[in-house]
């Protein structure tokens, strides 16, 4: 009778888990659809309105037990999905193009919650911090965030105050886009964005909270984390010429490499750095839309 009683147990859960897959799969069939007329639709009020319908599938979707797990894989060639090494939350990060060559961008954080839907929208203020004394040394809540699509996260672990490194990308407007450095923290269990972890000049010993490299849409900009030298690299930006100095959305890199190496919680700006291994374009895990003429959507490599 016991073992009647377990079989009929297991049985039990076997259904629901595949009820639950199957429910998941009817919800991403949809956001694929969807995702395809957001990304790549000719018509912009189209677009803003699968994005509008996008957004209220996947806050549904994402009620649903074990959510957490689901990798939602048909539909990360235009959203990016990025999970935490110490799997405490992930974040969604996409954006929509408009027809005069701007971006918004949307995001949410969703936490590691087995009991029920801990989901942190994220709301783009990229228009109001554009008038900002400084956005590189402004603390953000989840409703003023810097938008952005992250490809991929940093933990800064094993120390007193944890945080996060966000590797990210901002396409601006025709003739310009960004890589981003974000920090990312959790205060009293809430997301918070910005840090003062990162120097912002060689020997400064000032301190920023994000760090934003502007450059030419006619070029490929280089951020990412490099394990081998444990180091994040970047490529060093420059203008093309004297009269053009002042104007750093059109600067471009001059194959050298600067970065920042970690020390007693902060990290260091490093210049003209040696690396064990050079990187490459190609290993970075975001390519500008803007180099695909057949689709505005992001590319996110595997």
């Amino acid at each position: 009778m016991k073992k009647l009683a377990l079989l009929l147990f297991l049985l039990f859960i076997k259904s629901s888990f595949c009820l639950a897959q199957s429910k998941m799969m009817i919800f991403e069939d949809s956001l694929k659809n969807l995702g395809l007329t957001l990304s790549s639709d000719t018509i912009q009020e189209n677009r803003t309105q699968a994005n509008y319908a996008f957004i209220k599938i996947l806050v549904n979707s994402l009620k649903e037990k074990s959510s957490f797990n689901y990798p939602f894989q048909s539909i990360l060639d235009f959203v990016s999905i990025k999970k935490s090494e110490d799997n405490k939350f992930r974040i969604f990060s996409w954006f929509t193009q408009n027809d005069d060559g701007s971006y918004r961008y949307f995001g949410a954080i969703q936490m590691n919650n087995p009991t029920k839907l801990e989901l942190y929208p994220l709301l783009d203020n990229t228009q109001s911090l554009k008038t900002a004394s400084s956005i590189s040394d402004t603390t953000l809540t989840t409703n003023q965030w810097y938008g952005a699509a992250y490809y991929h996260i940093l933990p800064v672990l094993g120390i007193k105050d944890p945080y996060y490194i966000l590797f990210g990308w901002k396409g601006k407007n025709m003739q310009s886009s960004s890589k981003i450095i974000e920090t990312l923290r959790f205060k009293d269990g809430k997301p918070e964005f910005g840090i003062s972890v990162l120097e912002n000049a060689p020997k400064s010993n000032s301190f920023s909270k994000r760090i934003i490299f502007n450059y030419t849409k006619e070029a490929s900009m280089l951020l990412k984390y490099a394990k081998d030298d444990k180091l994040i690299v970047f490529d060093h930006l420059v203008a093309s010429n004297e009269q053009s100095k002042q104007l750093t959305e059109l600067y471009a890199p001059d194959l050298s490499y600067d970065g920042y190496k970690f020390k007693f919680g902060k990290w260091i700006y490093q210049e003209n750095l040696k690396l064990k291994n050079l990187p490459e374009e190609s290993d970075d895990f975001f390519i500008d839309p803007a180099k695909d003429s057949q689709n505005t959507s992001p590319v996110i490599k595997n």
